[in-house]
């Protein structure tokens, strides 16, 4: 194990033996000094006006296909810190990659607007013309956290026209919900469900009144009918087409679409939306109880049975655990900013600045070892995300540079 690694992990132990407590806006800090900038740099191509979707562990580009999805969450990204001032040059940034996603993966036909998956990173010719329905979400996403920070009319004109690309080629009229996309797979997942929610919420607060708070309350509905299992207080991954069980992977659970989930339905309360006070307990109930590891790190999957199915775990879960402890304790738990402040410490711990400055590793094993030997762009979304709402819900410290896991 590194020396680096093991130096980050005893001064985790350390500081929750001694009492000592990082500062929970360490996150921004370390967005704001170390990671905006790289990603901004090594992280995005000025010849294409496309970020990149990898980098190496000497922070060079990958050059693999480049996803719709990610070139979305990292429009959310740096719109998002622009609007914050972490980082105003993100404002241009955002709208540069906007133009390119638009010249490059969307296909306009009939007022419907969709996205092909996947272009080549030098001609931008597309490498998968699958129409996925979690890109879709994203795409939404993008143009709404745009909308919020330029207030440009034209997209949210385009957002309806994804909408109306969504409902007639995605949307099961039979069933309910959506396909995982087009061509059909067979099966749907919990997860395009959520980050349409998500986008949803998003537009809505951008543009209310245009019908986008309708279309969350109604996969709200399909969250209580379909996706959570109230027997075994679990939001279910994967079904059949029609929702029944699915072949190889029913009865399982994610921990951090538990929090991730608890965290949007908080959102969808406050913008209208029913009480969730119930489920947003479960979903947080289950996933501390049962998604953990011994130091904390949450698990990538587990059963319903309460059996640990994969012990491996990413970096996002952590984030999406701060997510859902900062609304938890605007709501006034007493034990919400330590088990944020716990997630944090971990994501410093065992994930970032490796293996670089403003990098990450994304998937850890069992034994703590790398499971992949890049680093991924699509998880600064999740980081930001979560930074944003810790800014939030949690005052800054006078002394605001107090963490002792930065500078080891």
């Amino acid at each position: 194990m590194p020396a680096l690694v093991k130096a980050r992990r005893r001064a985790l132990h350390l500081g929750h033996g001694s009492g000592e407590k990082a500062d929970l806006n360490a996150l921004r800090h370390w967005l704001i000094e170390k990671a905006l900038p790289v990603w901004a740099t090594h992280g995005f191509d000025v010849g294409t006006q496309r970020f990149q979707e990898r980098l190496d562990k000497a922070a060079r580009p990958i050059a693999v296909p480049q996803r719709a999805m990610v070139q979305a969450r990292q429009i959310y990204v740096y719109a998002q810190a622009a609007m914050l001032g972490w980082h105003p040059e993100g404002a241009a940034l955002a709208e540069s990659a906007m133009a390119a996603l638009r010249r490059d993966y969307l296909e306009m036909s009939n007022g419907r607007a969709s996205v092909v998956f996947s272009v080549h990173p030098a001609s931008g010719a597309p490498v998968s013309r699958v129409r996925d329905a979690y890109t879709h979400a994203f795409v939404l996403f993008a143009l709404a956290q745009l909308h919020a920070m330029n207030g440009d009319a034209e997209l949210l004109t385009l957002a309806d026209m994804i909408i109306a690309y969504v409902d007639e080629e995605l949307t099961d009229a039979v069933h309910g919900g959506v396909f995982d996309a087009s061509p059909r797979t067979g099966a749907k997942r919990q997860n395009p469900h959520m980050h349409l929610l998500e986008a949803y919420l998003a537009l809505d607060t951008a543009a209310p009144g245009r019908g986008y708070i309708e279309r969350a309350h109604r996969l709200v509905q399909l969250f209580h009918d379909r996706l959570a299992h109230l027997e075994h207080e679990i939001l279910l991954e994967h079904f059949a087409d029609d929702w029944g069980n699915h072949p190889d992977k029913a009865m399982l659970f994610e921990p951090g679409h538990h929090y991730e989930w608890a965290w949007l339905l908080h959102r969808h309360q406050k913008l209208g939306g029913a009480d969730h006070a119930a489920w947003r307990e479960r979903l947080h109930r289950t996933a501390t109880e049962f998604g953990r590891s011994d130091n904390g790190l949450l698990w990538d999957e587990v059963g319903a049975d309460r059996r640990v199915l994969k012990r491996s775990t990413r970096l996002w879960p952590h984030t999406e655990a701060i997510k859902a402890a900062s609304v938890r304790h605007t709501d006034g738990d007493a034990e919400a900013a330590a088990f944020a402040q716990h997630m944090s410490d971990l994501l410093f711990a065992h994930f970032l600045d490796l293996p670089f400055e403003g990098g990450w590793t994304d998937h850890l094993a069992s034994d703590l070892a790398p499971l992949v030997d890049y680093v991924p762009a699509s998880s600064l979304y999740h980081l930001m995300h979560a930074a944003s709402e810790a800014e939030i819900a949690f005052p800054r410290r006078v002394q605001e540079d107090a963490s002792p896991l930065i500078h080891v």
